[in-house]
């Protein structure tokens, strides 16, 4: 949990050229540095701006030594390194900013040999800040890390909990959406975000809250020695498929999850590499049991001159960014010796698929409904040759359309529609 005491105080009168953007964080780099050591008092004032202290063996052969460079807004340091409540191998300050006041502090972190006053040059160093919060109307966080020229910037841009500024080399986060988190570490991605530089021997390190009560806020605080992926998971697929329809092509998507979505653009491409958008999807078809559905119909009349089109979906989000699905390909013209055949037609208990293969494959049948769900799908080996695909488990579905389809090689070499009585 997060630690903090108030304290009564009268009334009386929050884009960048280096960003790396990759949805939900992992850890791709190991633990180096720990600041769970206590720390020497080397100079100053205790807790007071100069003052300095040092961490002894926070990596193998590397001591760290902190400096309170200045505060800003009557904000003071209570503790400079908490073990308690945070990570351990966290540097993790705890800071009181006054009512109405917008407060920061900031720390200077520098590496040197040893235990020796000789500046450590680092390969590469990520510091993540964690837990950037706050109250809606009561309190909004910022943390800033500078590590000079060539920094690069990682955070899950997709969320609306922080946004992410650079000046210069400083990169600041400040919480606009004032969600509260539970304890200091890395489970709350949202509100974190990642700085990593190479060749480097310190950096910047600001804290502080925009304190918008009338009562003192104390705030616990931290960065963790990680580099982090930042997976922008805006939209997961359940189902994305094609079929021929009508003399043009179907296409049928599912969506299982979708954050801040706002539209798709439906991409079409004659060769596989190179994508034009045909068309715009900015409303579902249905949402049944969290499972949003969306369709669209290519009935371009150059279909008609081509043998294989393939389909991409372009999902962008209400801040701009975007992402694509999966590719996908569509045979309008069977393959010289394939053939395609389903019976019986209306079907009840089984179906029937008969199609030629040039070669032995590994074949997928899929089953998809009006809605564009799939709703079955069977993995076969066929041979050389004619084969009958038998599928048995079909009586449990609904009466209605449905759309069988064959695909070899991720790519649907038949389609044709069936009706389920």
């Amino acid at each position: 949990m997060k630690y903090f005491y108030l304290i009564a105080f009268a009334s009386t009168t929050l884009f960048f050229c280096t960003l790396s953007v990759k949805t939900y964080a992992d850890p791709v780099t190991p633990l180096t540095f720990n600041f769970s050591v206590l720390p020497i008092h080397l100079s100053g004032g205790f807790l007071q701006v100069n003052s300095t202290y040092k961490f002894v063996g926070v990596a193998n052969g590397t001591s760290a030594v902190v400096t309170i460079v200045s505060t800003t807004g009557g904000a003071t340091v209570e503790m400079l390194d908490d073990n308690d409540l945070t990570k351990p191998e966290a540097f993790s300050p705890r800071i009181y900013v006054p009512a109405f006041s917008d407060g920061m502090v900031e720390f200077k972190i520098e590496y040197f040999s040893g235990n020796s006053n000789n500046p450590k040059v680092l390969a590469s160093l990520s510091a993540t800040a964690m837990d950037i919060d706050g109250t809606t109307s009561v309190r909004y966080e910022r943390d800033a890390l500078n590590m000079g020229t060539g920094s690069v910037l990682s955070y899950q841009s997709n969320t609306l909990e922080i946004s992410v500024a650079q000046t210069g080399n400083e990169f600041l986060a400040t919480n606009i959406a004032g969600v509260e988190y539970p304890g200091v570490d890395t489970t709350a991605k949202q509100v974190m975000f990642t700085l990593s530089n190479t060749n480097i021997s310190s950096f910047t390190y600001k804290v502080g809250v925009n304190n918008l009560s009338n009562t003192g806020d104390s705030r616990q605080k931290g960065i963790y020695f990680k580099g982090f992926n930042y997976s922008t998971l805006a939209v997961k697929y359940a189902n994305f498929s094609a079929s021929i329809y009508n003399n043009g092509v179907q296409l049928n998507w599912v969506t299982e999850y979708e954050s801040q979505n706002d539209y798709f653009e439906v991409q079409r491409s004659f060769d596989g590499t190179n994508f034009n958008t045909i068309g715009l999807v900015l409303d579902a078809e249905s949402t049944v049991n969290n499972y949003t559905n969306y369709r669209f119909k290519d009935n371009a009349s150059i279909l008609a001159q081509k043998d294989v089109i393939y389909y991409r979906l372009k999902q962008i989000d209400k801040n701009g960014s975007f992402t694509y699905s999966t590719t996908i390909a569509v045979r309008l013209k069977a393959k010289e010796g394939v053939k395609i055949q389903t019976w019986p037609n209306p079907f009840t208990q089984k179906i029937v698929i008969g199609f030629t293969a040039t070669n032995a494959v590994q074949a997928v049948v899929k089953l998809i409904n009006a809605n564009g769900q799939v709703v079955l799908t069977q993995q076969s080996q066929a041979n050389k040759g004619y084969n009958n695909l038998v599928i048995t488990n079909v009586s449990q579905l609904t009466a209605g359309t449905y759309i069988a389809q064959i695909i070899v090689n991720n790519e649907v070499i038949g389609s044709q529609k069936i009706i389920k009585q």
